[in-house]
Parts: C-alpha cells; structure tokens; sequence
C-alpha cells in the first residue's frame, strides 16, 4: 500500500505533465489550473516538492515556465534570471561555484 506522500508525489508528477502538455496547446488557464492544483496538494500531504519542480512554475502566477513559450532566460555571470511572460515576475537562481 502507497503511503499518503507517495500518492501525493504520483498526483504531483501527473499534473505537471498535464500542465506542460496544456501549456503546448497554449491553453493557458488550464495549465494554472494544474500547477495550482499541484501545489494545494503538496501543501495538504505536507509534501516538499523537489527542486526540479520548484523551478518549473512562476510562484507568483502559477504560470508553467518553459522557456520561449512561457518564459525568457538569461544567463549573467552568476545568476540565471527567468521572466515569466505572463506577470512579468523575475526569479533569480544562483550557479557556478560557491565561496
């Protein structure tokens, strides 16, 4: 039997696929819908999602970020910045080598 954040991981993974299949047809709505979804059931299993997901939704949108479709990347000498098309959001993640 799958414990509860085994399910809740299943149920994570589904609707950021589903998402990333809604966001190619450009139905945008939908795919808020999924990542929002995906996100009250991490928050209600108590489930961290990992950080490959963390980085793949705008946090304050809930807009799946693809790259050229959903979003621009640009690469400074230590960040990545990442603008998010539909709020203009920018998240910044650091790289390279830390001190």
């Amino acid at each position: 039997m799958l414990s509860k954040t085994e399910i809740a991981e299943k149920r994570i993974k589904k609707l950021f696929t589903l998402a990333e299949e809604e966001l190619r047809k450009r139905n945008l709505n939908r795919t808020k819908r999924y990542i929002r979804l995906a996100r009250k059931i991490g928050m209600k299993c108590q489930y961290t999602l990992p950080k490959e997901l963390k980085r793949k939704f705008c946090k304050k949108c809930n807009m799946l970020l693809i790259p050229g479709i959903s979003c621009e990347a640009k690469l400074n000498k230590k960040t990545i910045d990442i603008k998010c098309f539909n709020c203009n959001n920018i998240r910044r993640y650091s790289y390279g080598k830390k001190n």
